[in-house]
């Protein structure tokens, strides 16, 4: 019997080509000892061959083990490090290996393409067994995605064995896993420098479809008693050859079915996926799906403010797919499903009243079934990380009226003996606790049929992950150390939120974080990752730094950029401003300006609201109104002067960080306040030069390495496809950096990045990117169509091309050239809201465009209840309209 080959003292000799700036060196770490077992401390630094090469030779005892190449300085501080792990597994060979690798760089084609977004779209290859010959010296391996099944990759060089450059004596590669092809070769008799190319044929004609692009690649022969393991990346699609998809976005609750509740349903995205799938869409984009119960009340409706980060919303939860309902549920669910369904929007109050009830009748006339189910037990043994903390918490709601865990009389300070003593079987609260746990496996039950069902049609599915997390939530009554919950996370003014956005959730502990490694976050996207392919991260500008807004202020424009370098009181006075703090940071109110305010009401809203300060006509708020809140708190949202009130109060030149130190930074659009205009010439000068510094130039080196220091680690925890919402006021920085990591930006025609231009044109959208000519944030284009007659004349001259007036309605035929600029981009991603689609049919568009808008962000709270006018099975049956929306997408390549 032959002996068993034993990798013992096998000498493995690894490169990697890299060029390194003065006083770099490249250094590999790993899984098996030899390589340090992932420390860094015992990492094996290797040595500068010339020509950007760089070598170590190494015994390695390991049959199979996974590594990485990062660099250090001259200081011996890490720069920088591969984005994906290398995998060796030792070939059947008795021979030393001699590696030969490329660089992960994240921005590589195939880190999407191989991500589970590609791998539900791409046809399966069986990956076989391939016999391995003793001659072989060399093994090519590459990942990349086949999309379709009539295409097969090849390796084509200018040695016989590689086919002599001749096209039809190209060696076709053999799928392996994870998205990689292979081929060995035997190259022993080559001579000189290897060169080589891949190549697409079309696997039925043999006929060659497309060369990668680029310089041709090479390789070393190898020495007698040498295998040489080529691992390549990177390869280079020509431009209309790279993979363009379209998605269709709306939300869960929008979708209208006849099986509906009066709101859409998870299971409803099967049959909306089947028309989608026939009408040439690749991917179905939702909103946040979470849990916001905590209110109970119409405000609730808000996606983005989940009690759970984990959690799924009850209302998506369909009842009659319940298991053993009686004659009279089934009833029951019938005719209120019938009533609710006559609604033209959302009933969120009655529609959640009705199913909460339904379900808790359910739980309790069935609860010693499902509490000795067995499915039911796996569920939450495998998801008690997060199940239980939620289902106490939302029991602890409940109990006490309340999602403010900071106002409950006892437990509001959560701890594991909380959750042990709720979920004992003797417990009073036994079986309420255990009622949400079930209604989370059922519901985590019904999406993961919904997802197994896109994925057998070949279409995706894309989540939305919200920057923030509401402040009476259980994850902020389990983990409060994370946040910080003495402020306020919001956005600056933009065109669509003049005093800009106060989201109302705590700001993030990033340092807290850190210390391990973002387990929180990468844990939520390890989640999401059940049952998404996609993922666009909102505001993904937090990750850089957020606009932070004090508890005392109810506005945006009061916030400012946290991490930010502030200005220093040294640096006010060596620009030449030598203003006291007050004028600086405090409301510049002045007799004057208080007439232009108030005018004949001027005398008593002092008497009411204000004091003297000097006998230079100067005012200050009374200690009961000397903020934002307090005043917004005792008048309230409608009273006749909130608003001036609140506008006077935000009248100050910058916000001053809380502590003893000066650190000042400027207030947001400080130049249209009185407070600036009321001062000299050469003071605002000064200020403006400063204002300028602090916002475009002096934060945008500190704040790429704030994204580096998150954004890496947590794309590397889960294989989605990764896109970020980067709207609004944007560093330089945050789309370079987004680019390096093959974060895919949004871009939506009316806000430009490029400030220069009113519209941008998604013919000019670079590939990594999502085009879009609305999102559920901004009107519909039939109604943005009428918002301004002169921006809409200019649009229509000037970005559709088309001479003369521009009528009052946007027509179907309008609407569908809009579309199809999108469609036609050069984007990987088109997604644009159902609305718009529908818009494009005289049939199917909305005869009450003003319904179909999803929120405004200029009002808050926003009632979030858009729903479909009509049924999906309309959209099914109508042929006529499927094949129109077919043919579009096969006109414009899109998969």
């Amino acid at each position: 019997m032959r002996a068993q080959f034993n990798p013992q003292n096998m000498k493995i000799k690894f490169n990697v080509k890299f060029a390194t700036a003065f006083g770099q060196n490249i250094y590999i770490t790993g899984s098996c000892n030899e390589l340090g077992n992932w420390n860094k401390e015992n990492a094996i630094g290797l040595k500068y061959d010339g020509g950007s090469q760089w070598s170590v030779d190494l015994d390695i005892n390991e049959k199979k083990f996974d590594y990485l190449y990062f660099i250090k300085d001259q200081r011996n501080s890490d720069i920088t490090e591969e984005w994906a792990r290398h995998q060796f597994e030792l070939p059947t060979v008795r021979k030393q290996i001699v590696i030969y690798d490329t660089w992960n760089y994240p921005s590589l084609p195939e880190f999407n393409l191989n991500t589970a977004f590609f791998e539900h779209l791409a046809p399966k290859f069986d990956v076989k067994k391939v016999r391995k010959f003793k001659k072989n010296s060399h093994r090519f391996s590459i990942p990349f995605r086949i999309l379709n099944p009539n295409e097969a990759i090849y390796l084509l060089g200018n040695f016989q064995n590689l086919g002599n450059w001749e096209e039809n004596q190209a060696l076709k590669l053999n799928p392996d896993h994870d998205g990689r092809w292979f081929v060995d070769v035997d190259l022993s008799q080559a001579e000189g420098v290897i060169e080589y190319k891949y190549l697409i044929k079309d696997s039925i004609s043999g006929q060659v479809k497309y060369y990668e692009t680029g310089n041709n690649r090479y390789v070393l022969p190898t020495q007698n008693d040498e295998f040489a393991l080529v691992n390549d990346v990177s390869f280079g699609q020509p431009q209309q050859q790279k993979w363009k998809g379209s998605g269709v976005a709306v939300p869960v609750f929008s979708l209208r079915s006849e099986k509906g509740l009066g709101v859409g349903e998870f299971l409803d995205l099967i049959d909306f996926g089947k028309w989608a799938k026939n009408a040439g869409f690749s991917m179905i984009q939702i909103l946040p799906i979470h849990d916001t119960t905590a209110k109970f009340d119409w405000t609730d409706s808000y996606p983005y403010a989940a009690i759970s980060v984990y959690a799924l919303h009850p209302m998506y939860l369909r009842l009659s797919d319940l298991k053993d309902l009686s004659t009279s549920e089934i009833q029951l669910i019938a005719s209120k499903s019938n009533e609710l369904n006559q609604h033209a929007q959302v009933d969120y109050e009655e529609v959640n009243q009705f199913k909460n009830d339904f379900l808790q009748k359910y739980f309790n006339k069935n609860f010693e079934k499902i509490s000795k189910n067995k499915s039911f037990l796996h569920f939450l043994d495998e998801n008690s990380a997060w199940v239980k903390p939620y289902a106490a918490f939302s029991v602890l709601r409940d109990s006490n009226k309340t999602a403010d865990f900071t106002q409950w009389k006892t437990n509001s300070k959560s701890s594991a003996a909380v959750l042990n003593r709720l979920f004992k079987s003797n417990s009073k609260q036994y079986k309420n606790v255990l009622f949400y746990v079930f209604v989370q496996w059922q519901l985590h039950e019904q999406l993961s049929k919904t997802v197994d069902a896109l994925h057998d049609l070949k279409l995706t599915l894309k989540g939305d992950l919200p920057i923030g997390i509401y402040r009476h939530s259980a994850d902020a009554w389990w983990n409060p150390e994370l946040f910080h919950m003495d402020q306020q996370a919001g956005a600056p003014p933009d065109d669509f939120a003049v005093l800009g956005q106060n989201w109302e959730f705590p700001t993030y502990n990033w340092d807290k974080m850190k210390e391990d490694d973002f387990g929180w976050w990468k844990s939520r996207f390890q989640f999401m990752s059940r049952y998404f392919d996609a993922f666009r991260i909102d505001h993904i500008l937090g990750f850089f730094r957020i606009w932070q807004i004090p508890m005392t202020a109810t506005q945006g424009i009061l916030g400012r950029f946290e991490p930010a370098l502030p200005v220093t009181w040294n640096e006010l006075h060596n620009r030449g401003i030598h203003l006291d703090l007050d004028r600086l940071t405090q409301p510049y109110i002045h007799y004057d300006l208080l007439f232009q305010y108030f005018g004949s009401d001027t005398e008593n809203v002092i008497l009411a609201y204000f004091e003297k300060k000097n006998d230079a006509g100067e005012y200050k708020f009374k200690s009961e109104y000397d903020s934002q809140r307090k005043i917004q708190n005792i008048l309230g949202t409608d009273h006749a002067f909130t608003a001036r009130l609140l506008e006077l109060a935000a009248n100050v030149l910058f916000i001053k960080e809380e502590g003893e130190e000066i650190l000042l930074h400027p207030r947001f659009a400080q130049y249209n306040t009185n407070n600036y205009k009321w001062l000299g010439k050469n003071e605002q000068d000064k200020l403006y030069a400063l204002y300028l510094d602090y916002f475009y130039h002096r934060q945008e080196e500190f704040w790429r390495q704030k994204g580096l220091e998150k954004l890496p680690a947590l794309k590397q925890a889960t294989n989605m496809l990764t896109c970020g919402e980067d709207l609004g006021m944007v560093p330089k920085v945050v789309p370079m950096v987004m680019n390096d990591l093959a974060i895919l930006s949004l871009q939506v025609q009316r806000m430009p990045s490029d400030e220069k231009l009113k519209y941008s044109h998604p013919k000019h959208a670079p590939y990594l990117s999502v085009v879009s000519p609305s999102s559920h944030d901004t009107s519909t284009l039939r109604q943005w169509w009428k918002e301004n007659s002169d921006d809409t004349q200019y649009y229509f001259n000037q970005i559709m091309g088309i001479y003369g007036q521009a009528p009052y309605e946007l027509h179907p035929d309008l609407q569908a050239q809009i579309i199809d600029q999108h469609l036609y981009s050069p984007a990987m991603l088109s997604v644009i809201p159902l609305q718009e689609f529908l818009g494009m049919s005289q049939e199917f568009r909305n005869s009450n465009e003003d319904i179909e808008r999803i929120n405004i962000p200029a009002v808050f709270p926003h009632y979030w209840r858009y729903r479909m006018h009509v049924n999906i099975s309309e959209l099914a049956n109508n042929d006529e309209f499927t094949q129109r929306l077919l043919h579009k997408h096969q006109d414009a390549k899109r998969g």
